[in-house]
């Protein structure tokens, strides 16, 4: 794969942005507490999230199988599985570049063409942002209490809730939608308009794919069933430590939500939001922000470790487990 200097310099700031996000959350945090909770942490527990990690990429690589099959011969599970991890590790390396890099895995080793398996990611990527959605709006429902109470002592919050029902507000949104209808020509033809444009008419194109599909019910069962393992990688990871073992499994749902909301903030990996987020979501069921911590950084590293290591390891072993497609 091709790095480009702007890649690298992308990269570099992502990296640095999460490193000062990291280093401002865990600051004022007591090191010596964290070390003695890590030390009487179970860890006998740890494995099943490291087992429910590679169960969920396995169970991705059969969902993303069944979107090659209508456009190409089915690739062999092993090496839609390898892609799926090797993708992972490079996207640790390079910010949404393992996308591409695992598309750039089955052209190698099972000839289809790139510009097809990456519209078959983009129908995948539309289905993981759907099916998050639902995820977030399931959640508000069922810890309303949690997620009004965290509203109503925002004062930005009251705010904008003032400002909605300001009939101004109103008169100024149709006339604003009057003029860009009026427009809209010469709108369309902006440079930033034509990028959102286009990113639609990926989404668009990514769900109608999903009408080749053949077993459709499967599909949907497949896109459920991944992001239900990544919840239960969170659940199953509050018994490794005592001040997170009784938590229900709603605090769970809530603490996954906060921590997924904070890997969609462009920082490398997540690094220092995805903390952030966790630390606050367990705050609101009265985990001390030190104890919290602990959690936070251990449960994200657990995934980061496990992603690096065999997708690596994968990177490795493809040329051996494709011998005869690699000496052609």
């Amino acid at each position: 794969m091709k790095i480009t200097l702007k890649d690298a310099i992308q990269t570099l700031v992502s990296l640095m942005l999460g490193i000062v996000v990291f280093w401002l959350v865990y600051r004022q945090l007591d090191m010596k507490e964290m070390g003695e909770l890590i030390g009487n942490a179970r860890w006998q527990y740890i494995l099943l999230p490291i087992v429910l990690c590679l169960l969920s990429s396995l169970v991705r690589a059969l969902r993303w199988n069944m979107l090659i099959e209508p456009i190409a011969k089915e690739p062999a599970i092993k090496n839609t599985f390898c892609a799926v991890m090797y993708g992972y590790f490079i996207n640790h390396l390079l910010p949404r570049a393992g996308e591409f890099a695992r598309c750039g895995v089955l052209k190698r080793y099972e000839g289809i063409a790139f510009t097809e398996l990456l519209g078959t990611v983009i129908t995948e990527r539309a289905f993981d942002l759907l099916v998050t959605l639902l995820i977030v709006l399931a959640t508000v429902v069922i810890e309303f209490d949690v997620f009004n109470d965290i509203l109503s002592g925002i004062t930005v919050w009251q705010s904008f809730c003032s400002l909605l029902m300001n009939p101004i507000l109103w008169v100024a949104i149709v006339v604003l939608a009057l003029v860009a209808f009026l427009l809209r020509k010469k709108i369309m033809q902006l440079k930033f308009m034509g990028k959102v444009m286009e990113m639609g008419k990926g989404i668009w194109n990514g769900l109608k794919s999903f009408t080749q599909v053949k077993n459709k019910p499967l599909f949907v069962v497949y896109s459920l069933l991944i992001f239900f393992i990544y919840y239960l990688m969170l659940y199953f990871s509050f018994w490794v430590f005592d001040f997170t073992a009784d938590l229900s499994p709603k605090a769970g749902l809530t603490t996954y939500v906060f921590g997924a909301l904070g890997m969609v903030v462009p920082v490398q990996g997540g690094i220092g939001t995805y903390e952030f987020m966790t630390i606050k979501a367990l705050e609101i069921y009265g985990i001390g922000a030190t104890a919290a911590g602990t959690f936070a950084v251990l449960a994200h590293l657990v995934e980061i470790v496990v992603n690096c290591v065999v997708g690596f390891g994968c990177s490795m072993i493809l040329p051996f487990i494709n011998k005869q497609k690699t000496e052609k």
